[in-house]
């Protein structure tokens, strides 16, 4: 369990957390205002808060000014209305430290960051250097299928009571079910927040979620399934769930998910170009066809904003 210091230090990150994409211009610059309006979009529609510089945020593929100017243009724009989680993972600790430092001095509320390497000694070592340097919550993101490296729920709950600036877990290891309960049992104050896309959101919340971050383009639909799940309503969430189902299997495809999710926030008026900067799969006509069907079916087709 942890400490009385660790539960004063320890800020819990709960809630719908949706993770944003970097948009680009055509000639694939950093496109700054359409960043502003998307912040002001996804806040309009009842976030808790949002990540930048994610997987989704295609943060390998920016430089280091680019990075701090998507920071501060999410802080800027988000004016306190929203937490702004920051990536700060890095492959070596001296530059994961380096890189949260800047992130809170650019006014970060939280960071991401994944392990490093699979060790638990190293990945202990990792987290508590950071978090010993950098007074911002913690989210430990747990996805192998991007890392390469996973972690037990026994090590996961060491890590949170090892390090008290732990605010939570993103957990993207399936099943995710299963785990996130073994997680629970073995350290019932961890807060772990479910993401694949969503795909299972309803489940996990039944199995202890504590909410949810994930870069589905209709991050509002997130956000009414966890108010009515958390005020007994298991049925009305149930059904926004479910009648949602189509467009979080389609939206989360590996190769074309992140330019599925920027054309339909795009469309939706949030961004003003869909491109994904290169190397990435750009959108096609045969995508927008199937997008436009899936969209249809769910009745959730959208005029812009």
């Amino acid at each position: 369990m942890s400490t009385s210091t660790g539960d004063k230090q320890r800020t819990s990150l709960t809630g719908v957390y949706t993770v944003l994409p970097t948009p680009f211009a055509e000639d694939d610059s950093l496109d700054l205002p359409s960043l502003e309006r998307l912040v002001d979009f996804v806040i309009a529609r009842g976030v808790d808060g949002f990540l930048v510089l994610g997987f989704l945020g295609e943060a390998a593929k920016l430089t280091t000014a680019e990075q701090e100017e998507v920071i501060s243009t999410a802080v800027a724009t988000a004016r306190g209305r929203s937490k702004v989680v920051v990536g700060a993972s890095a492959g070596g600790t001296k530059l994961s430290v380096l890189k949260a430092a800047r992130a809170r001095d650019l006014g970060a509320d939280a960071l991401l960051i994944a392990p490093p390497l699979q060790d638990d000694a190293t990945i202990l070592a990792h987290f508590e250097a950071i978090g010993n340097a950098v007074e911002l919550p913690i989210v430990v993101h747990d996805y192998p299928q991007a890392t390469g490296i996973r972690m037990t729920p026994a090590l996961l709950a060491e890590l949170c009571n090892r390090v008290p600036r732990i605010g939570a877990v993103k957990l993207e290891d399936p099943p995710t079910g299963p785990k996130l309960q073994a997680l629970k049992r073995v350290c019932p104050e961890i807060t772990v927040l479910g993401a694949l896309g969503g795909m299972y959101f309803l489940e996990e919340l039944g199995r202890g979620a504590d909410g949810v971050m994930t870069g589905f383009a209709f991050p509002e639909v997130l956000v009414e399934i966890f108010r009515a799940y958390r005020a007994g309503e298991e049925d009305v969430a149930a059904r926004r769930f479910f009648s949602a189902c189509p467009l979080l299997r389609y939206e989360f495809q590996p190769g074309v998910g992140l330019a599925l999710r920027k054309e339909t926030y795009r469309r939706r008026g949030a961004i003003r170009c869909a491109r994904v900067r290169p190397p990435g799969v750009q959108i096609d006509e045969q995508l927008r066809r199937e997008l436009d069907a899936i969209l249809h079916f769910c009745g959730m087709e959208e005029e812009p904003a």
